[in-house]
């Protein structure tokens, strides 16, 4: 009779749930709890609903509730460590992670808890062995809206966070189902699958990611279902096809070339002093260093372990005022988008490392970018900026980007993958809150056409 009750309640706590019904899921939840006050279920979904709602202080302390009463529940366990690693508390919460595993060690969320914990902590290596053992369990993961109204099928390939597109930034979770569905080596799929509306491939291109391009667009030519970025369009941006992808635009892409190490070792490089060199797949600027002379590419050699170098030339693009801009623009069905701009003294810059919070003026500055990007980009650079997108074919991407020194645009990078986000404090950046989530309005039409073309 108890354990009907208590199941009658959880049932009923997620159906509201399911239905999007928050606020009346926590009272289902806590109504049960006053009856079964001992019940770790109902206070670990209670825990899960508060999260939801935004509620992470209550969310924390009901997880600890059903962690008092049954210390090896491992949803408690997980979902707390998911918890404490958003709150910034990593050993905490690889902690529970690992207790989870301790418990269930083919816990697929554990796994991919860690996964993410491990990246963050710089352990690219035991990040993917993690996901590795997850996808081993389960390879199509779904997180379905309780108001539905577009589900997109996302193909994606095993590897860090920059292997494909960061999509559960960009939807609604309230409205759009989403279910990722990963590639592992022998290329199989489960037997069946949800219903979906329309397929985005959603790797990102990268050497790695070659035979998983592969494998998405055969099982795009499989399907029946409108999709966004073919394979073949994806690889065509690489750093070593995308001069010759955007030939047609009026815009400067400095050509690169890949070098062994031994090549550079015997001083042969195919650009003068100074250039630019960074490992063959890296990311994020690990290992991007602006050589000026032989001394010092002797130098970047003994400090880089890698076996292969992308090397370009040094492009000055400082502005006047002798500050370097590069300014980010994500593309939605040929819509350019503004993301960000990032202000340095520095010719290397990346947002993470730009002193934007430190300074109104930049701040102020990007933010009259996001608000209206054609006064800056005006002319010949609106025009080039939106032949990218005509040049590429892809449906959804982005591109880093500058104003050189010569007044055209300059295109540094293309990339399916590039982060767009609006965790940046709203107190200091309040114009990304309003601005950026034009992007995930964009998409979410753009599945919409898509979908309407076929049943409409």
């Amino acid at each position: 009779m108890s354990e009907h009750t208590i199941a009658s309640s959880n049932r009923l706590g997620i159906e509201l749930r399911q239905q999007g019904r928050l606020a009346e899921a926590v009272a289902a939840f806590s109504e049960g709890i006053v009856l079964f006050p001992n019940s770790a279920i109902l206070y670990n979904n209670l825990a899960q609903t508060l999260d939801e709602l935004g509620s992470h202080k209550e969310a924390l302390l009901a997880y600890e509730s059903a962690l008092t009463r049954a210390p090896h529940f491992v949803p408690a366990l997980a979902g707390r460590a998911n918890l404490l690693m958003r709150d910034g508390r990593l050993d905490e919460a690889r902690a529970g992670y690992e207790a989870a595993l301790q418990v269930e060690p083919d816990s697929v969320v554990a796994h991919l808890g860690l996964y993410e914990l491990l990246q963050i902590q710089g352990d690219p290596a035991g990040a993917t062995e993690h996901q590795q053992r997850a996808l081993a369990r389960q390879q199509l993961f779904s997180s379905v809206a309780p108001s539905e109204a577009r589900a997109l099928l996302v193909l994606c390939a095993p590897g860090d966070w920059q292997a494909n597109i960061p999509v559960d930034f960009l939807v609604d979770r309230l409205t759009t189902t989403l279910h990722k569905l990963y590639f592992t080596g022998d290329g199989t799929v489960p037997a069946s699958l949800p219903p979906y509306d329309v397929v985005l491939n959603g790797i990102a291109e990268s050497r790695e990611a070659v035979p998983y391009l592969q494998l998405a667009q055969r099982f795009v030519d499989a399907q029946s279902k409108p999709s966004l970025n073919h394979a073949e369009r994806v690889l065509a941006i690489s750093r070593e096809r995308l001069p010759q992808t955007l030939a047609a635009v009026d815009a400067s892409v400095p050509p690169v070339t890949e070098r062994s190490r031994e090549t550079l070792e015997r001083g042969d490089v195919p650009v003068p002093y100074p250039f630019i060199v960074r490992p063959v797949g890296s990311h994020a600027g690990h290992d991007l260093s602006r050589i000026g002379s032989r001394e010092e590419l002797d130098a970047y050699l003994r400090t880089a372990h890698a076996n292969a170098f992308f090397v370009s030339p040094f492009v000055d693009y400082a502005s006047g005022d002798g500050y370097f801009r590069k300014y980010r623009f994500v593309y939605v069905d040929g819509e350019p988008f503004p993301v960000h701009e990032a202000i340095s003294t520095k010719w290397m810059i990346h947002y993470y490392n730009a002193p934007m919070a430190e300074h109104r003026w930049m701040r102020d500055e990007e933010a009259a970018f996001l608000r209206d990007p054609w006064s800056r980009f005006s002319g010949p650079l609106e025009a080039a900026v939106r032949g990218v997108a005509v040049a590429t074919g892809l449906e959804y991407f982005g591109i880093d980007c500058a104003i050189g020194s010569d007044g055209r645009l300059l295109v540094f990078e293309a990339d399916a993958a590039m982060l767009v986000h609006t965790t940046d404090p709203v107190d200091l950046f309040p114009y990304k809150h309003e601005f950026v989530p034009r992007i995930y309005r964009a998409l979410e039409a753009m599945v919409d056409r898509r979908k309407g073309a076929v049943t409409g």
